[in-house]
């Protein structure tokens, strides 16, 4: 059974979890996936320019984005997309609640069980296939 340490999101990227504030900053920068500069997201937030740019740092210090100076600001772009942070924000509650990620515990999980029988594993892999399969219609 593999555990993420409490702060980690993904166990392939290691990336932390943000904080609220930080996951502000991010949903605006995801806005900008050509970037923005530093100038436009200090006059998008209350903060003080101190405070803004401390957030901004941790999240680059997470890795979530990558900076670049261009004159006397930087262009923040973001190298996470929101769905990669959601996907493993969620992958990260699944473990905590269930001791795995696997969609089969999940769906154990919800049925009562504490274990899928290979049959059933079977029956909802072709579900989960059959769905894949009518979304690319």
């Amino acid at each position: 059974m593999s555990r993420l340490p409490e702060d980690s999101i993904n166990n392939s990227t290691g990336l932390k979890k943000l904080s609220k504030t930080e996951l502000e900053f991010m949903k605006f920068i995801w806005k900008h996936p050509e970037g923005i500069s530093s100038e436009e997201i200090y006059n998008h937030f209350p903060q003080a320019r101190g405070t803004k740019s401390t957030i901004l740092y941790n999240i680059s210090e997470k890795g979530y984005v990558k900076n670049v100076q261009k004159g006397r600001h930087h262009i923040y772009t973001a190298t996470v997309s929101e769905l990669e942070y959601e996907q493993g924000i969620v992958k990260q509650q699944l473990v905590k609640t269930f001791g795995s990620s696997s969609f089969e515990h999940l769906v154990a999980a919800f049925c009562g069980k504490k274990k899928l029988t290979e049959r059933q594993v079977e029956k909802v892999k072709n579900l989960l296939k059959e769905l894949e399969d009518d979304m690319e219609d």
